[in-house]
């Protein structure tokens, strides 16, 4: 239950960071948060199934983020796209 809270809290907070950075609306808004819970879904997922072969969870995250990528894109336009990508480049630690 702890992880699962924790998940909806990581993605509440990307959520309403992409929607003050990017402006979205809530239709927008409502699709990213659906995206990323989807995505904090499976990496919980991974990590518990993967946790004795780091090779292969290593490899299934990697998937997870090139589809995190592709739906987002679908959800957003191109130049909110750019924007976020601009924003994540610039707000690396």
């Amino acid at each position: 239950y702890r992880r699962q809270r924790q998940m909806c809290i990581r993605d509440s907070k990307i959520t309403e960071q992409m929607t003050e950075v990017l402006s979205l609306g809530e239709d927008e808004k409502a699709k990213v948060y659906e995206i990323q819970l989807n995505r904090f879904q499976q990496i919980a997922s991974i990590r518990e199934e993967y946790k004795n072969d780091s090779q292969t969870r290593k490899s299934e995250l990697k998937k997870v983020y090139r589809k995190l990528f592709g739906k987002l894109n679908k959800a957003l336009d191109k130049e909110k796209m750019q924007s976020w990508k601009t924003f994540k480049q610039s707000n690396k630690n």
